[in-house]
C-alpha cells in the first residue's frame, strides 16, 4: 500500500515520518512517497525522514522525490501539507493586513484569504493530477491552510476524495482527557463548527455528560488551551472552545497584541525554521542523526512554547508543549487523524474522530454542501457526521454562519478569479467587516500573487 505526503519536507516532516513508521505494519503500508520542491529541505529533511524510517520501520520502501507524477502514481493515501510561496509569502500577508488595521493570522484573518490565493490554484492542480494517476479508491487528507476554506473549494470542484484535517481538537482532547487522568479514547465528543472556528458541545466519559463539570474545573483555563479565554465567557456560551475563536472573542486585544510585539507569527516561525535547517544542514544524517534530532527537537520545542503567545500574551504551560522524541509513542498529530480514518477504511475497526466535510444535514442552518468541521462516525464505509443535538447559543450559530458565508463565497470566487465575489466574502467575515477595506485588501493582494492567481483584479 503506497502512501504520499505532498509537501513532505517541511518544518514537521519527522513528526509526521515517526507517525507513519511506527503504524506502518499494521496499516499494510509498504511504499512512502515525500514530495516536495524546495531542494535544500529535500537534502535536510528528505535525508533525515529516510533514517526515521531506517531505524523504525526497514521494510518500508521511502521515496524522497520532487516529480509529482511519480509521487501520486498509484498512491493509496495522499496528505497535502503544503505551504505555496513558503514563509515569505505568510509574513507579507501578515504585513498587509497590519499596515490596514485588521488581523492577518494564516487562518482566521485576511491572511486566510490570501494564503487561499496561493493554495487553492495549487491543490487544484494536484487533485486533477491524483484523480489521473492514482488509485481510483485514493483518500486526500488536506491539512494544507486555510483547511476549511480548502477543502470547500476542492470539494466544490467534484474532488470528493479529499477530507480536511486538522490536529488542534485531537491535541486540546489530550490535554482535557490528562486533567482527569484518562484517555482520548475514554471519551465521546461532539463537536460543530467551522475549522478554526469550532465549538465542543457535548464531552461524555461512561455516558455521564462532564462538561459543565469541565468548565467549572479551574484547571481548564490554566493547563489547557482554554487558558486564552475568561471563564466567564466558555461558561456563558456553554462549551469548551477552539483556541482560534481568541480571534473573534478578543479581535482587538489580539490586534493590539500583535501590533505591540516587534515579529509576527510568520515572522518569528521563519527565524526558527531559518536557522534550524541551518544548522541541520551542517551535518549528515547518515553519520550525525542522533545529533541532528537533538538540534530538531529543540527547535520545535521554540516553535511550540511561542505558540500564539504573541496574539495573547499568555504563556503556555510547559506541560502542554511537545517535545519531539523518535523513541516514544507517537500522539498522532495530523498524521495521526489521517491514520485514524486510514486504519478504519483498511481493518474496519470502528470508532470517532473529527473531520472536515460535507454538512450532509448534520445542522439546519448551514448548507448540506458546506464543508464544516464535525464529530464523525468512521469505519470500512468512510466517515459520516454524528448526529446531533449540537446544542449552540444562537451567537454562535450567526458567528459559523457569517464566517461559512466568507469559505463559501471565497472559494467561489478563488476558483472563478471573481473580484466582486471576493470583497463580498471578505467584507462580511468578522475580522474585516467593511466595504471599502475588503476591496483594498483584495487589490493589494492580488497585485503582489499574479503568479499565483492568473492575474485577476479587482
Amino acid at each position: 500500500m503506497k502512501l504520499t505526503v505532498i509537501g513532505g519536507c517541511g518544518s514537521r516532516s519527522l513528526m509526521l515520518a515517526k507517525c507513519l513508521a511506527q503504524q506502518a505494519e499494521g496499516l499494510g503500508i509498504t511504499e512512502v512517497v515525500f514530495m516536495d520542491t524546495d531542494k535544500e529541505r529535500v537534502r535536510v529533511f528528505g535525508s533525515m525522514v529516510k533514517e526515521v524510517f531506517a531505524r523504525t520501520a526497514p521494510f518500508v520502501h521511502y521515496v524522497c522525490t520532487a516529480d509529482e507524477k511519480e509521487a501520486v502514481q498509484k498512491a493509496d493515501f495522499i496528505i497535502t501539507t503544503i505551504r505555496a510561496g513558503k514563509e515569505e509569502s505568510r509574513i507579507i500577508d501578515e504585513r498587509v493586513a497590519l499596515k490596514h488595521g485588521v488581523i492577518g493570522q494564516e487562518t482566521t484573518g485576511v491572511g486566510g484569504f490570501a494564503m487561499a490565493l496561493r493554495s487553492i490554484p495549487t491543490l487544484l492542480h494536484y487533485c486533477e493530477l491524483i484523480r489521473r494517476y492514482a488509485d481510483p479508491n485514493v483518500m486526500v487528507f488536506n491539512f494544507t491552510n486555510p483547511a476549511g476554506l480548502v477543502t470547500q473549494a476542492l470539494r466544490d470542484q467534484g474532488y470528493s476524495f479529499v477530507y480536511g484535517i486538522c490536529d488542534a481538537p485531537s491535541g486540546f482532547l489530550r490535554q482535557v482527557a490528562g486533567l482527569y487522568k484518562a484517555e482520548v479514547s475514554d471519551f465521546q465528543v461532539h463537536l460543530i463548527g467551522l475549522n478554526h472556528l469550532s465549538y465542543f458541545t457535548s464531552v461524555k466519559k461512561d455516558n455521564r455528560e462532564m462538561l459543565p463539570e469541565i468548565l467549572k474545573d479551574p484547571r481548564l483555563y490554566e493547563q489547557t488551551d482554554m487558558r486564552y479565554f475568561e471563564p466567564k465567557l466558555a461558561q456563558h456560551i456553554g462549551c469548551m472552545l477552539n483556541e482560534y475563536l481568541y480571534y473573534f472573542y478578543y479581535r482587538e486585544k489580539a490586534l493590539q497584541n500583535i501590533q505591540k510585539t516587534d515579529e509576527t507569527r510568520g515572522e518569528r516561525i521563519k527565524r526558527i525554521n531559518d536557522c534550524m535547517l541551518q544548522e541541520l544542514g551542517r551535518y549528515d544524517a547518515r553519520k550525525d542523526f542522533d545529533k541532528m534530532l537533538k538540534i530538531y527537537s529543540d527547535y520545535t520545542y521554540m516553535r511550540e512554547s511561542n505558540y500564539m503567545q504573541g496574539e495573547t500574551s499568555v504563556a503556555r504551560d510547559d506541560a502542554c508543549i511537545p517535545r519531539f522524541d523518535l523513541n516514544t509513542k507517537d500522539e498522532g498529530g495530523y498524521a495521526g487523524v489521517a491514520l485514524a480514518l486510514m486504519r478504519a477504511k483498511i481493518t474496519g475497526e470502528e470508532g470517532e474522530m473529527i473531520l472536515c466535510m460535507p454538512n450532509q444535514g448534520t445542522v439546519d442552518w448551514l448548507k448540506d454542501t458546506d464543508v464544516i468541521e464535525v464529530s464523525c462516525r468512521i469505519s470500512k464505509a468512510g466517515a459520516f457526521p454524528k448526529s446531533g443535538p449540537y446544542a449552540l447559543p444562537q451567537s454562535a450559530k450567526q458567528l459559523i454562519s457569517a464566517v461559512k458565508y466568507y469559505e463559501r463565497t471565497a472559494a467561489q470566487a478563488i476558483v472563478e478569479r471573481n473580484a466582486e465575489k471576493a470583497i463580498d466574502a471578505l467584507m462580511v467575515n468578522p475580522l474585516v467587516n467593511s466595504y471599502s477595506l475588503a476591496e483594498e485588501l483584495l487589490r493589494e493582494y492580488l497585485e503582489i500573487y499574479e503568479e499565483y492567481t492568473g492575474g485577476w483584479k479587482v
